[in-house]
């Protein structure tokens, strides 16, 4: 490599840095965060910037959920719940909630279940400043979980207590 070279790729680096441009393996690290912090993620469209917090992860008060709408849900293990929070930090949101689960330290991995997002979060798109809160469900069939997990494919986030 010749010194224009050299010039040419690090002014390269550079730009990129600036831009906010990270390699591969360094997005795909989660950002982790104790229960009761914000976690930043970009909206599904990638317009707006939503903030989330998991506030607790404990198991549920009861073992029948039911929805308005849909009755009961049907549930295989012990249910349990986590209070979350959703901010519309930048633009408009649409608050992701088909993308967390709960995890267990062997690394068991619990889905929310769908069919509760209604009852206690709005999943209509907030306005920058908006916010929603509410209970997120889990099927809990093995071990306890002990985090909660959101991933879009873009954003990888974790909460732990």
């Amino acid at each position: 490599m010749n010194a224009r070279t050299v010039v040419a790729v690090a002014a390269g680096v550079a730009v990129a840095a600036a831009m906010g441009v990270t390699s591969p393996r360094a997005s795909a690290e989660p950002a982790v965060a104790g229960f009761g912090i914000q976690l930043p993620a970009a909206d599904t469209d990638g317009t707006g910037l939503g903030g989330y917090t998991v506030h607790d992860l404990q198991p549920s008060s009861t073992d029948v959920l039911n929805v308005p709408v849909t009755g009961n849900v049907p549930v295989a293990g012990t249910l349990w719940q986590a209070r979350t929070e959703v901010d519309a930090i930048s633009g408009s949101v649409v608050p992701a909630m088909q993308y967390f689960s709960a995890r267990s330290a062997d690394g068991r991995s619990y889905p929310v279940l769908v069919q509760t997002f209604a009852p206690d979060l709005h999943i209509s798109p907030l306005g920058q400043g908006g916010t929603s809160d509410g209970n997120i469900y889990f099927d809990v069939t093995g071990p306890a979980p002990t985090e909660v997990v959101y991933d879009d494919g873009k954003s990888h986030l974790v909460w732990t207590g």
